[in-house]
């Protein structure tokens, strides 16, 4: 079976089976059961427990002692029984005809000889007949199919960025945040110790998918190193790839072996292989999904000329430092752009870019200088500080939330407008938007992304440039 029909089968299932249902709630085999359950999967369910006979029903489905007894065809099955069993649930799969299998039973290459040799018999017996995705993962999650195989009960309801993570426990969680971040995630694949479909693997099947935009990893380690390489230098020329790469220090490459059986090889070979494949490296979880709400909400600039539009002088210094930092420039305006600017700023502001509004309560020049900048030719994209919800909260005290709430609305549209006009990128830096996130709620609700520092605005101008000149390159 190829490797598409396989990932199909299992990322957009018409049909589950759950090999190791439980009706005890403390057990991974109920938790799974029940995620896939509420997150509203609208295909056949079957839990699958070789004490069918003494269990008859789990969560209102009837269970079967094995998948070679449900009366369906299953297009997917989900593994927790114990390791020792797997090679013979596998025989099963197989005479099902069962197209794809998530294992999330631990225990096999991660540690040690027995292990290794108990999952190559695994994969002898799925060569040809399916694939599967593991062992030691925490499963997978698709909102197109509204399919859930996680221990906790969650889905995102939309997205267009896919997460592949190595790690189980940490991938889980950064998924539960993404949104919180302004990330939504259609797809994630929690792929443990890739015994069978590796990360390039998943990375060419998401390339393909029309409903994601942008791909990210979590990667503790490759064990094919080269095609890998080979096949995600071709994916970045049609979709931004944003990866973590751990196990960088030796005590941290030990751990990566002993996590899911990962080699993590020398960083300073993955740092030039990611450069050369036009992979987005990120330091940490904070940064990969920085980038990712960057690459999906912003075009790319033309060139390497920002404008910067601040009310306060600290925050233009540190914004253009940062920019320079990211090989980019903070050229000085035209004579004639900085008089059109004088007369929507204070007297006292600057008008040569940085664009300095000063820390005034007039709206004339936060509402036009924006415009004023971007319209310059020479100017490529712009970082901006935004009128965030805890500053309006301080210019109009006794104003009640519902009229706050209508005042941000109108302020922001007007901006976005602006901001959208001449398709340029624009990064808005809000620094209470961890705290007061309504006004950043209304931006990026438009697709203009936020964040609470100079740095990180500026770090992803310099990641969104970077990805400019690597498509100008690839497709010269």
């Amino acid at each position: 079976m190829n490797t598409k029909e396989s990932l199909d089968a299992i990322l957009n299932p018409k049909s589950v089976a759950v090999i190791g249902a439980s009706s005890d709630p403390m057990k991974w085999g109920y938790m799974l059961l029940n995620a896939i359950k509420v997150g509203g999967f609208e295909g056949q369910i079957y839990p699958i427990n070789v004490r069918a006979a003494e269990i008859n029903d789990i969560l209102g489905y009837p269970v079967y002692a094995s998948v070679r007894d449900v009366p369906g065809p299953i297009d997917s099955a989900v593994i927790v029984v114990p390791a020792r069993f797997v090679p013979g649930v596998f025989d099963d799969m197989v005479a099902k005809g069962v197209k794809g299998a998530v294992v999330i039973t631990s225990g096999f290459s991660e540690t040690g000889e027995e292990g290794a040799k108990a999952i190559a018999e695994v994969k002898e017996k799925a060569a040809g007949k399916l694939r599967f995705v593991g062992p030691n993962c925490m499963g997978v999650t698709s909102s197109q199919a509204k399919y859930s195989a996680l221990m906790v009960p969650f889905l995102a309801e939309k997205g267009e960025v896919a997460f592949i993570s190595q790690s189980g426990g940490y991938g889980l969680q950064l998924y539960l945040r993404a949104n919180a971040l302004g990330v939504g995630i259609n797809k994630f694949v929690s792929s443990g110790n890739e015994t069978d479909l590796k990360g390039w693997e998943y990375c060419e099947y998401l390339a393909d998918d029309p409903t994601t935009k942008v791909i990210c990893m979590y990667i503790e380690g490759l064990k094919e190193g080269r095609k890998w390489y080979e096949a995600v230098k071709e994916i970045t020329k049609k979709k931004p790839l944003v990866a973590i790469k751990v196990g960088v220090t030796e005590a941290g490459s030990k751990a990566a072996a002993s996590h899911t059986g990962s080699i993590a090889g020398s960083d300073k070979v993955y740092d030039a292989a990611f450069k050369q494949a036009g992979v987005v490296r990120a330091g940490d979880a904070a940064e990969m999904f920085d980038y990712v709400k960057g690459l999906l909400y912003c075009n790319l600039p033309n060139g390497n000329n920002i404008g910067i539009v601040s009310n306060s002088g600290g925050v233009a210094v540190e914004t253009a430092d940062r920019l320079i930092q990211n090989d980019l420039k903070v050229p000085t305006l035209s004579e004639a752009a900085q008089e059109q600017i004088k007369k929507v700023i204070p007297a006292f502001g600057n008008p040569k870019n940085p664009v300095d509004l000063t820390a005034n309560l007039d709206m004339n020049g936060f509402l036009n200088a924006p415009d004023i900048v971007l319209k310059q030719p020479e100017i490529d994209g712009l970082v901006t500080i935004g009128l965030g919800t805890a500053i309006v909260k301080t210019m109009f005290p006794d104003v009640d939330q519902e009229s706050l709430t209508g005042l941000l609305d109108m302020i922001n549209t007007q901006l976005v407008n602006t901001y959208q006009k001449y398709g340029k990128p624009v990064i808005v830096i809000d620094p209470a938007a961890d705290v007061e996130p309504e006004s950043a709620k209304i931006l990026e609700s438009k697709r203009i992304p936020v964040y609470t520092t100079p740095a990180r605005a500026a770090d992803v101008m310099g990641v969104l440039y970077r990805r400019k000149l690597y498509l100008d390159k690839v497709n010269a």
